[in-house]
């Protein structure tokens, strides 16, 4: 139900795309934001190899997830933004289910991303600014963590690219203060994860990363 909402709140988002331009002038100048964030992501079915691994057949299944972020950001006046942007969003793994077996109840599956985005924002009364826009970064690290009752094991993969789009609002309460609420859709894609931990020359693979979030920030502009 939330995710429904979430949809139909980004179709507004969208549509304020027709507005006139005459309402999308702004002032120049950088902000900065600060945001906590609520994510899902789907299952993975994969292969764990190596001496240590489970083998085939693995489904790896995820509970709602928590991020949190920043970044640093540039209004030119005409509508339009870039930002840098960090992320970091950890989502605790359910189940590691092999042919109807419970294989392990515990672990995460996270990531840390850098990227840039540019937005399109649509200036309207009252304070309301929606924006839509989209990103390409670079995933500095992706790692999943499975801890079953013998023995914990880690994989990880970095220098990954990663792309998210990105629908949204801000409400300024002050001049220089505003609130921000927005849905991102990050993908990584399918990634293989080599060991980092607990089996010698094993990975994970494939792995999808395709997270779903809405976050919530602070933003101030200077």
């Amino acid at each position: 139900m939330l995710y429904r909402s979430l949809s139909r709140f980004v179709g507004s988002v969208l549509f304020a795309s027709l507005v006139p331009a005459a309402v999308m002038a702004e002032p120049k100048g950088f902000y900065a934001t600060i945001y906590g964030q609520h994510s899902r992501i789907g299952a993975s079915n994969f292969t764990e190899s190596g001496a240590l691994g489970a083998g085939t057949g693995l489904r790896a299944e995820f509970s709602s997830g928590v991020g949190f972020g920043g970044d640093i950001g540039y209004r030119y006046g005409n509508g339009w933004a870039a930002e840098f942007e960090w992320n970091y969003r950890r989502h605790s793994l359910d189940a590691l289910r092999q042919a109807g077996s419970n294989l392990a109840r515990d672990g995460d599956f996270a990531s840390n991303i850098l990227l840039v985005n540019g937005l399109r924002r649509f200036n309207m009364s009252a304070g309301w600014t929606p924006y839509v826009g989209a990103g390409i970064g670079w995933v500095q690290e992706i790692d999943l963590d499975i801890t079953p009752s013998n023995a914990g094991r880690g994989y990880s993969a970095g220098s990954k690219t990663a792309v998210q789009l990105i629908g949204g609002v801000e409400y300024a309460f002050t001049q220089n203060w505003r609130l921000t609420a927005d849905a991102r859709w990050l993908r990584v894609g399918s990634v293989r994860l080599d060991n980092e931990a607990g089996n010698p020359g094993g990975s994970a693979n494939p792995l999808t990363y395709k997270p779903l979030s809405i976050q919530v920030g602070i933003r101030r502009s200077f």
